[in-house]
């Protein structure tokens, strides 16, 4: 099974690019994609060390994206990295992830709700291009703190989301933005885990077809058999590509049942950019 959907430790995973690996070899996996959210600092590091284990890396993103007020999240496959749209792109979505950041954190402070040092967080997260609310946990764990990564749903649940803010509403790139800018990078634009927004996923889809999108993410942890045979008969209508993978984000985060290679594909070939 080849999985196109993995994190690092440069989004908001737990592995670094070593253990993507290692974990690809002990399973036999020829082929998987790194897909890491709003950035490609990992892409380069995989494709060179994945090559030299006989593992092809397929140079991926999956980048935030804002549609009638809902988050959406498109998948790209065989970018150009070094694509300059696609970095500003990039740049402008963690600029935007770094205020909202330090609001979120200043609320959290101010209401007696967390009490850490932020130059903490800021040091755990200084490899990064942007701070996930989820690093906020991850240092003060390293800080010596009685939590691990399996508390995050709670935590998550229990303090950081008491702040309201207006995230999505002053999202800066809408949907067919983020499409658009992947396929000036070269690359194939999927619209990713379409269940997660509900009774609008094909709505959604369907907006974004004008603006190339070409495919849609069927083989997915969340999507029972119903969902799938929705997903590939809409995919056949409108002449997508079919792909899945796992959402990896470690063994601590990943908190659905799937492992590296427990969803994906069979054919690494309709990752064609022809």
């Amino acid at each position: 099974m080849i999985d196109l959907h993995i994190h690092s430790r440069f989004s908001d995973g737990t592995d670094t690019i070593d253990d993507l690996l290692k974990i690809a070899k002990n399973k036999n996996l020829p082929d998987l994609a790194l897909t890491d959210h709003d950035t490609t600092l990992g892409v380069k590091e995989i494709v060179e060390k994945g090559s030299k284990e006989n593992i092809n890396a397929v140079p991926g993103i999956e980048i935030s994206s804002v549609s009638n007020n809902r988050m959406i999240h498109i998948l790209g496959y065989n970018i150009d990295i070094e694509n300059s749209q696609l970095q500003e792109l990039l740049n402008i979505i963690n600029n935007y992830f770094n205020e909202t950041f330090f609001e979120h954190y200043s609320y959290l402070l101010k209401n007696n709700i967390l009490d850490f040092d932020i130059n903490k967080i800021i040091k755990y997260a200084c490899y990064k291009q942007s701070i996930a609310l989820s690093d906020i946990l991850k240092a003060m764990i390293a800080e010596g703190a009685p939590y691990t990564l399996k508390d995050w749903p709670e935590f998550l649940n229990t303090k950081i989301k008491l702040y309201h803010g207006h995230f999505i509403e002053n999202f800066p790139v809408h949907s067919s933005e983020a499409v658009e800018v992947i396929k000036q990078a070269g690359g194939i634009p999927v619209f990713a885990h379409p269940a997660k927004i509900g009774y609008a996923d094909l709505e959604e889809t369907k907006i974004l077809l004008p603006h190339g999108l070409r495919g849609i993410e069927v083989y997915y942890p969340y999507h029972d058999k119903k969902l799938v045979e929705r997903y590939e008969h809409f995919a056949h209508k409108h002449d997508l590509i079919c792909t899945g993978g796992t959402d990896w984000h470690g063994s601590e985060l990943t908190t659905w049942n799937a492992e590296i290679g427990d969803f994906g594909v069979n054919d690494i070939k309709i990752l064609s950019t022809s």
